[in-house]
């Protein structure tokens, strides 16, 4: 249901003028300041700005998780240059949305939220990220599988990551990895009988993995196909930004 903050405000105000609130007061009043200074940050103009409400959840949900899809099953966010608040916050509504819609389309509807660099939202450390982020992907983690909702973890540091949400992958490719404590938690992971095929681990090529789990047969050494150019995201970017090649640029 689509509300104005401005009318959340005023009821925020009513509720604090009201003679049996009063041990409530200080709490509305520290609510009513962390709104406010929400709704007058630049960062988040883009939502704040508008005096009217111009869209619908509907549409906003179709164009999130491409329902329908029109043959383009794949949204992409791009969050590198945002701040780290509003990144967290994102990640939180999408990783909610996510779940709620597969719950309530009853199967219908299978979904697979990719989060990359993920040590970023859920650090094996519990002081450490937002809480918000780090539930609503643990419950999708848990809970998920069932409603048709799935989680992809991709990280560098699986040793950074949170235990319970590692606990409840499924399947694994694992990269290179250098690191002692990150070789270690794959070694946990992997059947007794193919954890000599870890030897490789430190000095694979790039593009290799070792795949184990639910999603492959047996435990294999696999290389993936070289992208073309074109498919790589933010190759087109690349490529404008870069300047001629004429020979001239200092090295």
């Amino acid at each position: 249901v689509p509300y104005r903050i401005a009318d959340l405000l005023k009821q925020i105000d009513e509720r604090m003028g009201l003679l049996e609130s009063k041990n409530d007061r200080p709490t509305l009043k520290s609510l009513r300041t962390r709104i406010e200074s929400a709704a007058s940050d630049p960062r988040y103009r883009f939502m704040f700005n508008s005096r009217l409400i111009e869209d619908t959840i509907h549409e906003t949900i179709g164009n999130i998780f491409r329902v329908p899809n029109h043959g383009r099953p794949v949204t992409c966010f791009e969050m590198a240059g945002m701040p780290s608040e509003v990144v967290n916050s994102v990640c939180s509504v999408l990783a909610r949305l996510a779940f709620d819609l597969a719950l309530w389309s009853e199967g219908r509807l299978r979904l697979l939220l990719l989060c990359e660099e993920a040590h970023r939202y859920m650090p094996a450390d519990p002081r450490l990220g937002f809480a918000p982020t780090r539930h609503a992907l643990s419950r999708i983690a848990k809970e998920g599988r069932k409603y048709g909702c799935y989680l992809g973890v991709v990280t560098q540091r699986p040793g950074e990551l949170d235990p319970t949400i590692l606990s409840q992958c499924s399947t694994f490719f694992a990269m290179r990895l250098a690191n002692e404590q990150d070789q270690a938690i794959i070694r946990s992971a992997i059947a007794d009988s193919s954890a000599s095929t870890l030897a490789f681990l430190s000095s694979m090529g790039q593009r290799e993995a070792i795949a184990f789990g639910e999603g492959v047969a047996t435990t294999m050494r696999l290389k993936f196909e070289k992208l073309s150019q074109e498919f790589i995201p933010g190759t087109a970017k690349r490529e404008q930004a870069l300047p001629a090649d004429s020979g001239d640029d200092v090295d």
